[in-house]
């Protein structure tokens, strides 16, 4: 935790740190994935699943990781999907001995239940990514055949009613124009079972879905997420960051407050959406270093126009420029936190 408050007090003083200073670690542990969702794309419009597959074995994963435990205290493993990953129950038993504060996994679920008791031992945060709960749009979106969405939903209960489970759930969706009249569905699937709910918009590479400006729909469902959020509901972001969603406003990032790592140990610098490589962290493990290269490389950090409306860039940006939100947040949180714990067995 030392680390975070004081890479979180670097960034409070200067928008300009002279090294790395991550609040957050994300590896993508693998491209792979065999969903095919509509909105699927990095920030130049490419599909996780048709970028070049390199995964790394165990072993290796496992000695990237404990470089990045250096210089983060939470991390976040994503994908495509982790579990395509060949090794990623390996992956999962060695996790604990690393000692992040926090691991974060986010998931479609289809092939989770077997890896249950690794999870409940190594992941504090468990996101599975639901879009709506009309089985046949979801099973179309998927692309996987049809009953996914049935099994998916089979394995969030049996993930959710796990014997003295140690993580949290949280319902990860993505607006698009094509599914507003379903999020609320899926917001009530999540209030009924105590699950977190996370909302972000769709991208088109860097920038929301030109559909989602000014519709009403969508700030109309920004506008219910955050009555829910006041009365305590355990909704993803402060209302800072809610409002923001809702208007899509501009915002001035701070992009290296988050360290985006590429399954072979690339790192991204400025960010993960530019696609700029600043180096590899497996040969040069000093990641200050990587971000002198970077910078040598691609010049200092941009200052881009309205863009990037992702959880990770907006947060981070309103908890530096907003510091005093925080404190609402924690009010906020602790009431979720509450409502949860006595909703997460309501099954």
């Amino acid at each position: 935790m030392w680390r975070s408050v004081r890479n979180y007090l670097i960034h409070f003083i200067t928008r300009k740190p002279v090294g790395w200073h991550p609040l957050l670690a994300v590896y993508y542990l693998t491209y792979a994935c065999d969903f095919r969702c509509p909105y699927c794309s990095d920030g130049n419009h490419v599909p996780y699943y048709r970028l070049p597959r390199a995964d790394l074995p165990a072993a290796e994963v496992l000695e990237l990781l404990r470089t990045i435990r250096r210089y983060c205290d939470y991390l976040v493993i994503t994908g495509g999907e982790p579990f395509n990953h060949a090794a990623c129950g390996q992956v999962l038993r060695g996790l604990p001995s690393l000692g992040f504060d926090g691991i974060v996994l986010t998931t479609n679920g289809y092939a989770i239940k077997p890896y249950l008791p690794l999870i409940n031992k190594a992941v504090r945060y468990l996101v599975f990514s639901i879009d709506t709960l009309n089985h046949d749009k979801a099973d179309r979106w998927f692309g996987a055949g049809a009953g996914t969405l049935k099994k998916v939903l089979h394995n969030i209960h049996s993930a959710a009613t796990w014997p003295r489970r140690a993580y949290e759930i949280i319902i990860s969706a993505v607006a698009t124009p094509d599914n507003l009249d379903d999020l609320r569905a899926v917001h009530r699937y999540c209030r009924e079972r105590g699950f977190r709910f996370a909302l972000a918009p769709q991208l088109l590479g860097v920038k929301p879905h030109p559909a989602l400006a000014q519709n009403s729909a969508y700030r109309q469902i920004f506008d219910d997420l955050l009555t829910a959020k006041r009365r305590g509901e355990a909704i993803n972001g402060t209302v800072r960051y809610l409002q923001h969603m809702r208007d899509l406003a501009c915002f001035a990032c701070r992009p290296s407050t988050v360290l985006a790592v590429a399954p072979q140990g690339d790192v991204f610098y400025p960010c993960l959406e530019r696609g700029t490589i600043a180096g590899n962290l497996r040969r040069t493990a000093d990641l200050h270093l990587l971000r002198i290269q970077g910078k040598r490389s691609f010049g200092p950090e941009p200052r881009c126009d309205n863009r990037c409306h992702s959880a990770c860039a907006l947060s981070f940006a309103l908890m530096l420029d907003q510091p005093l939100s925080l404190a609402h947040e924690a009010y906020l949180s602790v009431r979720a936190f509450c409502k949860s714990r006595r909703g997460r067995h309501d099954f």
